[in-house]
């Protein structure tokens, strides 16, 4: 499903991520065009992150690079998972490596979407994460940061 998050309500985005069972990209409003080249993976070890790799799977085949970003400060990440995926994508032709990052107390969320932009990724992908509250859903602090200033193209999946 494709959404420009520009005048979407944010229970009609969850309900797409949350109940659709396939992946989301939202856009941001302003224009985009072109190939997705570069692509960033939000990638903390989670099986929200480890579902979204393999949704985007298309475009990281296609890519010309890939980046694996971990906040490492933020929770404990296994680095033998982030970087068994790399090894895998160098082996299937995708250049790919990991970048470790520090948040020192920002929202995850804006130092994904910043590291993403400085690495000129056409693409951010990350596991879109819920908690259920009474059969409400409450965003991951990462996830509602994104949806909340999203600059450029990601793709959320559950």
């Amino acid at each position: 499903m494709l959404l420009e998050l520009a005048g979407v309500s944010r229970p009609i985005v969850e309900a797409v991520l949350f109940g659709s069972g396939r992946p989301l990209i939202l856009y941001p409003p302003a224009p985009f065009g072109g190939r997705i080249d570069r692509v960033a993976i939000a990638w903390d070890g989670s099986r929200a992150a480890a579902r979204a790799a393999h949704d985007a799977s298309v475009f990281l085949e296609q890519a010309s690079k890939v980046c694996l970003l971990s906040v490492v400060d933020e929770k404990p990440v296994t680095y033998e998972t982030g970087d068994y995926l790399v090894e895998n994508l160098l082996k299937s032709g995708v250049m790919a490596e990991v970048t470790r990052l520090r948040a020192h107390g920002d929202p995850v969320g804006e130092v994904l979407q910043s590291k993403a932009f400085e690495l000129r990724a056409d693409l951010l992908v990350m596991g879109g994460f819920g908690h259920s509250r009474l059969r409400e859903f409450v965003l991951g602090g990462a996830t509602q940061a994104v949806l909340t200033s999203i600059t450029l193209p990601v793709l959320l999946s559950h």
